[in-house]
């Protein structure tokens, strides 16, 4: 079989890193075995059984000033570099894959080793960093570094395009498992969101949204499932944790923390999401799968998995009182919900399947190996 290195860039259960597991049973199929890099342990990498080999080491790299500030503190985190640096590269030359799939912008360091090392380099790029100088630099890095780019959504492509030079770019949606719809009957109606607590998540958003909605729908539940203060930024986290606490909300919202979201969407009546910016989310697509109605915002690659009132609804960002309309909408019109959930579940089926995800990175892999003429040969086996 061929083999594939995977570079996770995170080792908490998040959807870059989620998305890249998934496909891993599909490119088996399609004549691949994997191995991973995981930037300490975590969550992630105990959900990474079907890894054939696993490199884990502490990476003291940051890519924010809050970041680098963050224990043990920027002293320490540069001192600890080079180690990381030579762990990595070690564990690299001893697994020889046949192509190394750089999961994230934020594993350039990495990917450079890997280019230097002579392995093709495919850059999947999950992001969609605001604009300026700090993401100009990463784009051309990676241009650099990556004999293909691969973008998640048509926004995350032109991006990529436009600083690529000659480095190819493609297209590959991420795709999501089959899921079984699970309705219960005589169930309070439950509005759920996915996501870690955050500015880009809207996780402010969906808090005022609920408000507003529970003053015109008073039996409406809501539920929040995701991990909180996981960025070290806790003003925001603190004004999350007041407005949940607020007489307002105390009875009627849950924080449910990181957990498995399947069971969860099963229950729920309706899916939220009111981040601020996306480059291709999962949630969506898990909820869409599930047979659950989906509002979210029409921001990044959102509106490329969903088409306005004929697959759920896009509402535009920071705007509480629209989501509060379509929340209040939706729970008021059981034929609308029904109607959008089975068009939703659909679709998923037939766009964004793992076998699709999975194809689309096969293709990209035997691309890159061709663009890269003598390439290392494999030495190693495990």
């Amino acid at each position: 079989m061929r083999r594939v290195c995977v570079l996770f860039h995170e080792s908490e259960i998040l959807g870059a890193g989620v998305s890249a597991l998934r496909a891993l049973g599909e490119l088996e199929a399609l004549g691949w075995s994997a191995s991973g890099w995981f930037p300490g342990p975590g969550p992630l990498v105990a959900a990474a059984v079907s890894l054939d080999a696993v490199g884990v080491h502490e990476n003291p790299i940051a890519y924010s000033v809050r970041s680098w500030r963050r224990e043990p503190g920027v002293s320490r985190r540069l001192l600890r570099i080079p180690a990381y640096l030579h762990a990595f590269d070690r564990w690299l030359v001893g697994d020889a894959p046949d192509v190394v799939h750089v999961n994230s912008l934020l594993l350039l360091p990495e990917a450079t080793i890997a280019r230097a090392r002579g392995f093709p380099v495919v850059v999947q790029v999950h992001e969609l960093p605001p604009p300026g100088r700090k993401r100009d630099l990463a784009l051309r890095w990676s241009a650099a570094v990556a004999d293909l780019l691969v973008g998640v959504s048509t926004p995350v492509e032109a991006m990529l395009r436009a600083r690529a030079g000659r480095t190819p770019v493609r297209l590959v949606h991420n795709g999501v498992p089959a899921a079984t719809s699970a309705r219960r009957n005589g169930e309070a109606f439950v509005v759920g969101t996915i996501g870690h607590v955050s500015r880009t998540k809207g996780t402010d958003v969906f808090l005022e949204a609920a408000r507003l909605a529970l003053a015109a729908r008073p039996e409406l539940r809501f539920e929040h499932v995701g991990p909180a203060r996981l960025w070290g930024d806790d003003d925001f986290d603190g004004r999350v944790e007041a407005a949940a606490a607020s007489p307002e909300l105390r009875e009627k919202l849950q924080l449910l923390g990181s957990r498995p979201a399947a069971d969860d969407l099963a229950r729920w009546s309706m899916f939220v999401l009111a981040s601020r910016q996306e480059a291709f989310p999962l949630s969506t697509l898990e909820a869409m799968a599930a047979g659950v109605p989906v509002v979210a915002t029409a921001v990044g690659g959102i509106p490329e998995q969903i088409e306005h009132l004929e697959t759920g609804v896009l509402v535009p960002p920071d705007d509480p009182s629209a989501l509060c309309d379509w929340i209040v909408r939706l729970h008021d019109d059981g034929d609308l919900r029904r109607r959008l959930a089975a068009q939703a579940r659909e679709r998923v089926a037939r766009v964004f399947s793992l076998r699709a995800q999975a194809q689309a990175l096969d293709d990209a892999y035997a691309e890159a190996i061709a663009l890269r003429p003598g390439r290392r040969a494999r030495t190693h086996l495990r």
